[in-house]
């Protein structure tokens, strides 16, 4: 996968109402976690730029996208 397949698959993820493991994520996508924490900031910029009503939120290394 291109870098732009994970943040799209990435988002997909955050997006389904199931909580995304941080490493099994990397695992999967074969990406170090520092790309993982990247790419979540990608996301997290892009729905504040364009105002979507969603954050991310964490809780014990799983992440999802929550309305604000």
């Amino acid at each position: 996968m291109n870098k732009a397949e994970i943040l799209l698959y990435l988002f997909y993820q955050l997006i389904s109402d199931k909580p995304v493991s941080r490493l099994a994520f990397c695992c999967d996508t074969h990406i170090s976690e520092r790309s993982f924490y990247r790419y979540l900031s990608d996301i997290k910029n892009f729905l504040v730029e364009f105002g979507i009503g969603l954050e991310i939120a964490e809780e014990g290394g799983n992440y999802t996208a929550k309305e604000r």
